[in-house]
């Protein structure tokens, strides 16, 4: 299976840039997690890379064993990648067969009757489908939606797969199981899959390495730990993590005796806090949220709104009062 290479791309929509020089790399096998919110330009940039948008500028190469072969002006269906949209793409009269069987029916492709019949197997197969075959799109739950829209791609046997927010009409529990299906389903393949999402959940999860997109422009790109302790900036600091990241000025930084350092604005992820109840401490907790084995709360703290994430055995509630000290190492400094 081969890698891609995508250099200096750029879209325009009447003028406004959608896409701004953005550039990155997918090597062969690799799950590449683009994260970014709504506006970011995740689905033109998968739009552009299936052939389905003309770039205003860039290229996009597939690097293979004979080295770099440049797509940009291929036709969508020779660049021999498919897309899984959001909204599943099904046809509501076809059953779970001939869905499957839709995308190998082309007639440029030229398929017998009995290699599309394995490969709706196989993909059935792989996907836990194989007793749904005969139902229609209606009969089905939403996960068994969404495995048949992977199942449509899946059957092309593509070299390059393009999730575009492929479980956001799911509930979480079943996002989960999405995930971890959609993982197995990747690693047995070997092939290149990039997946869009605005949740940062599914890009720590699912990443090989997350490429951060905000306005149209690749903010920084590399494995989910890496952009999680060290991020490039305020804007990845706050793509990942929840809560989210606690971000304060020089000035908020020093009312709260946190280090300085040269003017910078400082971060603390919410785990970093050292917390202790304290009748008389100077924290406040307003909100207490219990998640399972942790809590997460909102304190006040001279006029600051601070957010900690603290052991479920702290056993706080609204009111509680705290001091607070910090994880050794874990601040963060960004440019103003």
């Amino acid at each position: 299976m081969p890698g891609y290479a995508v250099e200096g791309l750029s879209v325009d929509f009447g003028g406004k840039p959608a896409l701004s020089g953005v550039s990155f790399r997918i090597e062969a096998g690799e799950l590449l997690v683009v994260l970014g919110g709504s506006g970011a330009g995740k689905t033109t940039l998968l739009r552009t890379l299936a052939g389905l948008q003309k770039p205003s500028a860039g290229r996009i190469f597939e690097i293979g064993p004979q080295g770099p072969f440049d797509l940009s002006e291929q036709p969508p269906h020779r660049r021999d990648m498919a897309m899984v949209f959001q909204n599943f793409s099904l046809y509501p009269r076809m059953s779970v067969r001939e869905n499957l069987a839709f995308p190998l029916q082309a007639k440029a492709l030229a398929l017998p009757r009995m290699e599309i019949e394995a490969r709706v197997a196989q993909a059935a197969a792989m996907l836990g489908l194989s007793d749904k075959l005969e139902r229609r799109p209606g009969q089905l739950s939403g996960g068994e939606l969404q495995r048949v829209a992977l199942g449509r791609a899946l059957v092309r046997r593509p070299k390059l797969f393009l999730l575009d927010e492929p479980l956001a009409s799911l509930d979480a529990k079943l996002r989960e199981r999405m995930i971890l299906e959609i993982r197995r389903l990747q690693r047995s393949l070997g092939c290149a899959m990039i997946y869009v999402t605005h949740e940062h959940s599914e890009a720590m999860g699912l990443a090989d390495r997350i490429l951060a997109l905000d306005r149209g422009r690749a903010l920084q790109i590399g494995p989910p730990e890496e952009i999680y302790r060290q991020p490039a900036g305020t804007r990845v600091a706050r793509m990942l993590g929840r809560p989210a990241i606690n971000l304060f000025s020089p000035d908020e930084a020093a009312a709260l005796g946190l280090p300085l350092q040269g003017g910078k604005r400082v971060g603390i992820r919410p785990e970093s806090w050292r917390i202790s109840a304290d009748p008389a401490g100077p924290a406040t907790a307003s909100v207490v949220e219990h998640l399972g084995p942790h809590l997460a709360l909102v304190l006040e703290l001279q006029g600051l709104i601070l957010r900690a994430t603290a052991p479920a055995s702290l056993r706080a509630k609204a009111g509680d009062r705290f001091r607070l000290g910090i994880e050794p190492g874990s601040l963060l400094y960004f440019d103003k």
